[in-house]
């Protein structure tokens, strides 16, 4: 358990975090300093069809036509039609749009949209959206502004969550504030419902295992090990498999991941084997990766949580062998598992690798029968585009042309059924 001297509730953090919002903007939803997104002249735009299709057409202007400013001024028609709305479909389609700036690095852009929905337009927020917010704030190195939003929620909804504290303890921690991410720690740990989740104590563990603080690093392992589950463990000992490979003892490494993972045999979760497939990977350990997948592939479970990341990494894995037909045999042997339903970005990934690696024919195949799942999904733009500049390379600008056609006719299609 975590020594007596650090059970004190986030103490000297939470008063200077409450002495500076003490003077905060009047604004429900603090946003630290003024961060004004590029002023564009708003034209009015016509939208047809009323709400009940504003979601998908927000989500076809982010993911397949991918222009923002368009899908912003979509999105803000939530405001107005939020009456006629549920507040969980108004909310997606505000998490959508600010998520996708903040991922394309524009985070103006998101904390304008994020003022306009909850603060001038009275919405509420999920904790999702805050999470974006704070996220943002984080990246761009704006700790403080971070902080800010976090105490306010502490007096308000929504409140905090497990994703709010790992957000903020890695930051603390990335900052050199290891103490005061500690204090927080112990403020998640209390005030958060059926606490089960590692996230957090990662973050402080693997900064003090930086710093040599082993007792301090295994400390708070034992005190996780009283509130959680066995898996959720194994996920935090992958910290400690880190360190030591860091350190160059791969055999205690090795016989750490066997007893947090293979303990009573192999894990078929992949929420705690995409982590140790990452670094037994990264750190050179091909044979024990390749057992670890095998097994969470051959007891595929719906609920096991294997997915396209899973996929991915090995895949991956084969084409920086120089494996290619290992990678088709792969990804067609976890596409049967799962009945034919591998997410589209997993096809892009694999399609993506054979067209850089000049193996066109496997990729049209592969583009082929992505083609034919129309049912469930549509090729997303950067698989069209890999194929076209394929095609363009291998001087068969027919073939290239054809298939920008087949784009286009596919983002019209998909435009009219959603727009008029």
């Amino acid at each position: 358990m975590l020594s007596s001297s650090r059970r004190y509730i986030l103490s000297s953090l939470q008063r200077r975090m409450m002495m500076s919002c003490s003077s905060s903007s009047p604004k429900p939803y603090p946003l630290g300093r003024d961060h004004p997104g590029k002023q564009r002249p708003e034209k009015r735009i016509t939208i047809l069809r009323g709400p009940s299709a504003i979601s998908c057409r927000v989500q076809f202007l982010i993911e397949d036509i991918g222009d923002l400013d368009v899908a912003a001024k979509h999105a803000r028609r939530v405001a107005a039609w939020k009456e006629k709305m549920s507040p969980d479909s108004a909310n997606r389609i505000c998490n959508a749009i600010i998520g996708a700036m903040c991922d394309a690095g524009r985070s103006g852009d998101a904390i304008d949209l994020f003022d306009f929905f909850f603060n001038k337009s009275k919405m509420k927020p999920k904790i999702s959206c805050c999470n974006l917010i704070i996220k943002s704030h984080c990246e761009q190195g704006r700790l403080d502004d971070a902080l800010g939003l976090y105490t306010h929620l502490l007096e308000n909804t929504p409140r905090p969550d497990h994703k709010t504290y790992d957000l903020l303890t890695k930051a603390l921690v990335d900052a050199g504030k290891i103490n005061q991410a500690l204090d927080l720690l112990l403020e998640g740990r209390r005030v958060l419902f059926n606490f089960l989740e590692p996230g957090m104590y990662m973050n402080l563990v693997r900064g003090y295992l930086e710093q040599g603080n082993l007792d301090m690093a295994y400390q708070l392992r034992d005190d996780l090990t009283t509130c959680t589950l066995r898996n959720k463990i194994a996920v935090l000992d992958s910290v400690f498999v880190e360190h030591l490979f860091k350190q160059g003892k791969d055999e205690e490494a090795v016989e750490l991941y066997r007893r947090s993972v293979i303990k009573d045999g192999f894990t078929a979760d992949g929420t705690v084997g995409n982590p140790y497939l990452e670094l037994l990977l990264k750190y050179g350990q091909k044979k024990q990766a390749w057992a670890l997948f095998q097994y969470m592939l051959d007891n595929y479970q719906p609920c096991f949580g294997f997915n396209q990341d899973t996929v991915n990494m090995m895949v991956n894995e084969c084409f920086e062998m120089g494996r290619f037909s290992d990678a088709l045999d792969l990804f067609n042997k976890a596409n049967a598992t799962i009945d034919h339903r591998l997410p589209a970005g997993a096809y892009r990934n694999i399609i993506t690798k054979l067209c850089q690696n000049g193996r066109l024919s496997d990729a049209e195949t592969m583009f082929s029968g992505l083609l034919k799942k129309r049912l469930y999904y549509v090729p997303d733009v950067e698989t069209y585009k890999a194929m076209i500049r394929a095609y363009v390379e291998s001087s068969r600008v027919e073939d290239a042309v054809l298939t920008a056609n087949k784009m286009i006719a596919s983002r019209l299609d998909r435009a009219t059924h959603m727009f008029f």
